[in-house]
């Protein structure tokens, strides 16, 4: 049996692992610095940087023929990106500040994020093209709500970021962020690819496929959650809900651009490629 293809696998998604991390988690981190981001915003942006392997992932699988490996990544990751929040927040002891009343529209996004895929696959309405616009507006409302309802407000929360972290490099940070896109882009070429063969030739359930990709994608989550909460013990701002605040942030924006941006614009063109080449 070939063992090629799945070594190509695990070398593409360590590779986007490694430039999400490296590159477009620094780079943003560089922007956010250089123009006073928010923790909210900031959690924002790097919940949605998270879910560019997740993209690549899901429109290289569809062109590959995979699409339903694709699609459980997706769902997989949105899963598994929640246990690992939950994770942070009970090794660093700040569980009781998720019971804060302004974060419970986030976490009712986050668990509808990790809902709809498995709902829709258990029905077998993932590839209807309604989805698209449905998704799409499904992430609209939650900006919306987001922006009306769970306000970051002032007060002694939203203490000043330490001078000495405050810090940043605009133009380096767009030209890393930039270049670290298009390296993951490249990656998840492969990835695709790979995961196609793994699937087709060594008899891998999609599913399981999935789930391995999911695993590997949520990792950059991983980092970023246990980052967020080590910089803020650090800076002697662990009792603030600023941690929490970003940290929340990106686990609802990653879920939500999960389903909400890389599920739809992944199913317009697995469709349009379906229709384009009849496969």
């Amino acid at each position: 049996m070939d063992d090629m293809p799945a070594l190509i696998m695990v070398v593409s998604a360590a590779a986007i692992i490694f430039f999400v991390k490296f590159g477009l988690l620094h780079g943003i981190d560089h922007i956010a610095k250089a123009m006073s981001w928010s923790a909210k915003a900031r959690g924002q942006v790097t919940g949605y940087a998270t879910s560019v392997p997740e993209l690549v992932c899901l429109i290289s699988a569809g062109l590959a023929g995979v699409w339903e490996a694709g699609l459980w990544n997706i769902a997989s990751s949105n899963i598994i990106n929640s246990g690992l929040m939950l994770g942070a927040v009970l090794f660093h002891r700040q569980f009781r500040e998720l019971f804060n009343f302004r974060f419970f529209d986030e976490i009712g996004f986050a668990a509808l994020a990790v809902l709809v895929p498995l709902v829709l696959m258990k029905s077998g309405m993932d590839t209807q093209w309604y989805l698209v616009p449905i998704l799409l507006g499904f992430f609209v409302i939650y900006r919306v709500v987001d922006r009306k309802i769970n306000k970051t407000p002032p007060s002694p929360d939203n203490e000043q970021v330490p001078e000495q972290e405050a810090i940043g490099n605009l133009p380096f940070g767009i030209i890393l962020g930039v270049t670290a896109l298009i390296a993951i882009a490249i990656a998840g070429i492969f990835l695709g690819n790979s995961t196609a063969r793994v699937v087709n030739q060594m008899e891998v359930r999609p599913e399981i496929a999935g789930w391995i990709l999911g695993v590997v994608t949520s990792i950059p989550e991983l980092v970023s959650f246990f980052a967020i909460y080590a910089a803020s013990k650090r800076a002697g701002m662990s009792q603030s809900l600023n941690d929490t605040q970003e940290a929340l942030d990106n686990l609802t924006g990653s879920n939500m651009a999960n389903v909400g941006i890389v599920y739809p614009i992944g199913l317009a063109v697995y469709l349009l490629s379906s229709h384009t080449f009849g496969g």
